[in-house]
């Protein structure tokens, strides 16, 4: 099942339409119009008129076919989270980013720990904000779930995913910060450098998610995935430079990384649920 926009409020309708357009002719491949505007309970003439906007900007070809990348080129003037139900969405991206914020902070501690220097706040002492803030989030997605039909009720269980993904996020940053703690032995030279990489690595990957998800800049996409293919590199080069020292320091920062690429995993993955409830179409790798 693929989401499409609920056609609800007279603001920004033209934009929910367009995004409807985008989502049917995907799922469905129609051979005509007509079969198209049925579907979609238009008129043949208004369809036409929506046709002519999407083929200018290159999103649907001859034959009815989409096409994925111009779809998300254009991605901001199709939809936005906060467009249609006014103080309802506004709570919830703002409660959304607040979940956001503190988890990157435990991130950002974990690193810091990492490093040898003490943050103003750990990644644990940050965890019951975190776990606050994301049943905050949780408990007005349950409101939006019972009180919205479908679609609606599907992109509050998608919001649901990205707000444990960012908890679960914030997890991996204590159990990081933990290892490093009681690290008996500080890794040193290249694989010291090589990790602090990784973790930067990471924070681009925030950077990325942050602006598609708020921002429905779903064109940088692409950007997060070169930003991802770097951060598995190097994880695969420290894999190998690790092999030099002894078992147990070995073990210790195969667990820390294993746990930093987790994190990682989760922000690309939040990137990605974003990039659907924004324009409708799945990126390649979203897990089923």
């Amino acid at each position: 099942m693929r989401w499409s926009q609920p056609s609800i409020a007279p603001e920004g309708g033209r934009e929910v339409t367009l995004a409807r357009v985008i989502e049917t002719i995907d799922r469905t491949a129609p051979e005509t119009k007509a079969e198209l505007a049925d579907e979609l309970g238009l008129s043949k003439h208004y369809l036409s008129e929506l046709l002519q906007e999407l083929k200018h900007d290159g999103i649907v070809r001859k034959g009815y076919v989409i096409d994925d990348g111009a779809v998300y080129d254009n991605a901001p003037s199709l939809s936005k989270l906060s467009h249609d139900e006014g103080a309802r969405h506004a709570r919830l991206i703002e409660q959304l980013e607040r979940l956001e914020s503190v988890t990157t902070d435990q991130y950002r501690a974990a690193r810091t720990q990492f490093a040898g220097d003490e943050p103003a706040q750990s990644a644990d002492d940050l965890e019951p904000l975190a776990n606050e803030r994301c049943l905050v989030v949780l408990q007005e997605l349950k409101s939006m779930t019972m009180t919205t039909d479908w679609p609606g009720n599907r992109v509050a269980s998608d919001l649901g995913i990205i707000a444990r993904n960012l908890e679960i996020i914030g997890d991996r940053a204590c159990y990081i910060a933990d290892i490093a703690a009681t690290m008996e032995t500080d890794s040193v030279g290249i694989v010291h450098d090589h990790v602090l990489e990784i973790f930067d690595g990471g924070l681009t990957i925030n950077e990325i998610i942050v602006d598609v998800l708020f921002d429905a800049n779903v064109a940088r996409m692409d950007e997060l995935y070169t930003e991802e293919d770097e951060v598995h590199r190097k994880l695969d080069e420290l894999f190998e430079l690790v092999t030099a020292y002894d078992p147990e320091m070995f073990g210790q920062l195969a667990t820390m990384t294993r746990a930093l690429e987790r994190a990682i995993y989760y922000w690309v993955h939040t990137a990605e649920m974003a990039a659907r409830i924004h324009v409708g179409l799945e990126p390649e790798h979203i897990p089923e």
